[in-house]
């Protein structure tokens, strides 16, 4: 079509078509998006190459201020811990000998900006030790000494990669008593159940680990060395800073000595099997104890799905009823002239609930292979399937029997095996949810959908995320279903203070 001078331009020449028009602006937002992808990848190579960096200069600085000797070259273990986080291959591991080793450490990761990850046995469960964030892992391991056991003063000193079993063994042979007893007791350091406030079975009577730290030597994430809380039983002096750092998971300070209560030891000790035909009868002898005139020591529970696991593998010390569907392992302790009483009333108040059946076992023997069975529980059930996922969670005791029913229901909803055991006594379930991975397409969704169902309802119930697992990586994206938004920029603004530059164990505990 032609155009003469001064005519008006036709309408078409004006305005381009409309889909020239939306091409054009499809190109254009295509082209702002590599754009922008390119440059997100250019400094995530930036920073991936500083962290190359700073970690070399890291490892060249230690070799001539420390020693090779401290660098850990076979490195594969800790990948993982005891639960399904990972693999999440370190930079760099480092096992100091000696607490002041652990602050140079400290003070050149902060210096040049490297992230660290304190870890204990590597018992843990939820990731909370695993260098996910690719630079040091710190192993606490090599600081193993029992520093000084003070009989007159009840209390004991210890370097946090003392093992758990070492330091109850060392108390009970000068007449004391060291009561937190994880199920991992016997591999799992005294270090990590601080940072993760662990508890166990004797948690009904005695309390967690929290209950029993008096004071700690720590090394702030700028690598400045304190001492918080004192040697005292008693001290209000100042913010209750140890009490902080329990429970914090390495991510404020690393722990490189601990200060611990310890208590006498009781002169003695029964315990008692009792089966039932239903979790809610359990439950039911759990509250009966604990206001039936009883102070058990520990109030242990299994679901019927543990109970078939036990009875399949032959893993009980005892006869239990064919149809039992719950067990609760109950002991009691202290000065003998009274346990014989205690324990024929909590038999009682166990017959009075449902019970089928009840074994007693007052011979240390005895009570050993009792205990044996329900600290082997986790892995009975590992034993049985390919996968196990195992959460931690708590309630108030009235919705004890709420929860164990919830469980349930969860397995059935989501078509997977879901078995429940536990600390009764303090409303402290482990929630365990086994399944196959090869079991189908969906399985990981099923799986998935499950564990957020289990915490959505523990919440609803009043309940915790956590009563003695910690959060780590596994749990930190449901962390916004206990705590609001404020409350969690309160805790890293404490953060901030004991590490200002995020080098401890970053990301943990908190969503981004």
């Amino acid at each position: 079509m032609s155009h003469e001078p001064g005519d008006p331009l036709p309408r078409s020449l004006l305005t381009p078509p409309a889909a020239d028009s939306r091409a054009a602006a499809e190109a254009r937002h295509a082209a702002n998006a590599w754009a922008v992808a390119d440059a997100r990848h250019a400094r995530a190579a930036a920073h991936a190459h500083h962290a190359a960096d700073a970690l070399n200069t890291l490892r060249e600085r230690l070799r001539a201020t420390l020693g090779a000797e401290l660098l850990v070259v076979d490195d594969a273990r800790y990948a993982r811990d005891d639960g399904a986080e990972g693999p999440f291959p370190p930079g760099l591991v480092v096992r100091p000998r000696e607490r002041a080793e652990v602050a140079e450490l400290v003070a050149l990761c902060h210096e040049l900006g490297v992230p660290l990850s304190p870890r204990g046995a590597g018992t843990g469960t939820v990731g909370g030790c695993l260098a996910d964030h690719g630079g040091v892992v710190l192993d606490l391991a090599g600081l193993d000494r029992i520093l000084d056991i003070d009989e007159r003063s009840l209390l004991a000193e210890v370097e946090p990669g003392v093992i758990n079993a070492a330091l109850q063994e060392a108390a009970e042979a000068r007449g004391l008593f060291y009561p937190p007893d994880p199920a991992s007791w016997k591999v799992c350091s005294l270090g990590g159940n601080v940072a993760t406030n662990a508890g166990g079975p004797r948690a009904c009577k005695y309390g967690v680990t929290g209950n029993f730290v008096l004071g700690l030597d720590v090394v702030t994430g700028t690598g400045e060395p304190l001492r918080v809380g004192h040697r005292s039983i008693k001290g209000v002096t100042g913010y209750n800073l140890a009490g902080l750092l329990v429970g914090s998971e390495g991510t404020l300070a690393v722990t490189t000595a601990c200060t611990l209560r310890l208590v006498p030891k009781p002169s003695g000790a029964l315990t008692l099997l009792a089966s039932f035909a239903d979790e809610i009868d359990a439950c039911a002898a759990v509250h009966r104890c604990q206001t039936g005139g009883v102070v058990p020591t520990a109030l242990e529970f299994a679901d019927r799905l543990c109970v078939r696991a036990l009875l399949g593998a032959g893993g009980l010390a005892v006869p239990v009823p064919d149809d039992a569907k719950a067990l609760l392992w109950i002991e009691i302790d202290g000065d003998e002239g009274g346990l014989d009483a205690s324990m024929l009333r909590a038999a009682q108040h166990c017959r009075d609930a449902g019970a089928l059946d009840i074994s007693l076992a007052g011979d240390p023997s005895a009570r050993a292979q009792l205990w044996d069975v329900r600290r082997a529980l986790s892995h009975t059930l590992r034993a049985r399937w390919p996968k196990k996922i195992s959460e931690d969670v708590a309630v108030p005791l009235a919705q004890l029997p709420a929860l164990t029913r919830a469980a349930r229901e969860l397995g059935a909803r989501h078509g997977l095996d879901v078995a429940s055991f536990g600390h009764a006594g303090d409303g402290n379930l482990h929630v365990n949810i086994l399944y196959d991975p090869a079991a189908g397409p969906d399985v990981a969704e099923r799986v998935h959908r499950a564990v957020a169902d289990l915490f959505r309802v523990t919440i609803e119930l009043g309940g915790t995320l956590s009563g003695e697992h910690g959060i780590g990586i596994s749990k930190r994206p449901y962390m916004p279903l206990e705590q609001s938004a404020p409350l969690r920029a309160l805790q890293l603004g404490l953060k901030r203070v004991w590490d200002p530059k995020n080098i401890l164990n970053p990301g943990k505990l908190f969503p981004t």
